[in-house]
């Protein structure tokens, strides 16, 4: 049965692709899919269990029927909507408030400085140190200089600053500049610096997660927007990206060499268990889980923050961790990880709201005419399955804040309030 999600999602991209005639959303969705399942094929075939987070041994892997049907089922769900959206066959993107949009992008701008603040005096002593040792600090549950920085700003600005992980938000708005309106070439490397503030702040706990999850989207967004991208433009965004994509890249090596290099199956080996873990870790927290008290402060954790006191953070890991008799931090998919939250019947149910939501937001297919501020709720919703490839994105109270920016930008444009 490990064979057939690979077989599903590599069919589904086929399709797609001949359906839509290009790589678009869908098509890119899809197959990322595809390719993680490719990654679970090499580590169940090679006997790669057992280790990098993956909860099954090589001896005792097991991987029914039910559960590789719901996974590959429910994910489909997910990609469904997206179906529905030709790039290609856009002919504009409106904005009904410009002035608000760039008061949007001037506050996230601003959130980004202010991180900036936080990091600047310690970002290049992490870089120079240990980066194991770093990160191991942060599973330890030590602060990181930044955050010790943020804990003696005033109650206004530790507030503001929640808002940081919102600045991901600037890549559509970017990218929407430069594809549909005429902006000063230093406002948009404004909002270029302020869409990698969430990265920039991950360097201090050595993190590799947030700028994968960064290049992941704007890779979705250059694919979203390449067929009203000029020659030009394309030609200057390699000039510009080709350096940046390298030091990322570095990065990264760097970090995984860092924290794997003892590791018998090496930095690689532990990155591909890292990618390919999401359906084997699925399937088994499907076969182990016990759903005698669901958690849902994933689900709803802006809910769960402010009235009930409770995150997910590292204590009610280690409490959920001693109910389920299994360690729970690690990636199963977002399917997974709402699985383990709310049931199975739960995860049915969340997924079903999550296609039936994105259906009513886009409305039609083939459609020629969105506006910017449906883009952003569609960039977010495609930010679940995109980077659901290993957990569940908005898991904190903090990346609330993201979605409800998008929304108040959105009724405020849908009803025309004029700002």
């Amino acid at each position: 049965m490990f064979l057939l999600p690979f077989i599903w999602f590599t069919l589904i991209t086929v399709l797609l692709w001949r359906k839509h005639q290009r790589m678009d959303a869908c098509v890119y969705i899809s197959g990322l899919y595809a390719m993680v399942s490719l990654f679970a094929v090499i580590l169940i075939a090679g006997d790669l269990l057992g280790d990098g987070g993956i909860l099954y041994y090589n001896n005792d892997a097991e991987f029914g029927v039910l559960p590789t049907l719901l996974y590959c089922t429910m994910l489909t769900l997910t990609i469904v909507p997206f179906h529905l959206v030709y790039d290609k066959e856009i002919k504009d993107i409106t904005c009904k408030s410009p002035f608000l949009l760039d008061m949007l992008s001037l506050f996230l701008i601003g959130v980004s400085v202010v991180n900036l603040y936080l990091v600047a005096d310690s970002t290049l002593d992490i870089l120079s140190g240990n980066l194991a040792d770093v990160r191991n600090s942060v599973y330890s549950g030590d602060a990181t200089p930044a955050q010790l920085k943020a804990e003696r700003m005033g109650f206004f600005m530790r507030f503001y600053y929640y808002f940081n992980v919102s600045t991901i938000l600037c890549i559509p708005i970017l990218f929407y500049n430069l594809c549909f309106r005429k902006k000063a070439w230093w406002w948009n490397l404004l909002l270029f610096f302020a869409s990698l503030s969430a990265p920039i702040a991950g360097i201090q706990g050595a993190d590799r997660t947030e700028l994968i999850y960064l290049a992941e989207m704007y890779l979705f967004c250059l694919i979203f927007f390449w067929p009203h991208i000029s020659k030009t433009l394309r030609r200057w965004l390699f000039i510009i990206g080709a350096p940046i994509v390298l030091l990322g890249v570095v990065y990264v090596a760097a970090v995984s060499q860092s924290r794997f290099e003892d590791q018998s199956e090496g930095a690689a080996g532990r990155n591909l268990q890292y990618a390919g873990q999401g359906y084997i870790n699925f399937c088994y927290f499907w076969d182990h889980a016990n759903y005698d008290e669901l958690a849902p402060e994933r689900e709803f954790p802006m809910y769960y923050h402010y009235t009930k006191h409770q995150d997910s953070d590292m204590d009610r890991r280690l409490y959920r961790q001693g109910q389920q008799g299994f360690f729970i931090s690690v990636f199963s998919t977002f399917l997974g990880d709402i699985m383990l939250d709310i049931s199975p019947i739960g995860m049915i149910l969340w997924t079903t709201c999550f296609s039936l939501l994105a259906l009513l937001l886009i409305r039609a297919s083939h459609r020629k005419i969105f506006d910017i501020s449906e883009i952003l709720l569609i960039f977010l919703m495609a930010c679940i399955p995109v980077f659901g490839i290993f957990y569940y994105r908005f898991f904190a109270f903090t990346y609330t804040f993201t979605i409800i920016l998008a929304i108040l930008y959105f009724i405020v444009t849908r009803y025309r309030i004029r700002l």
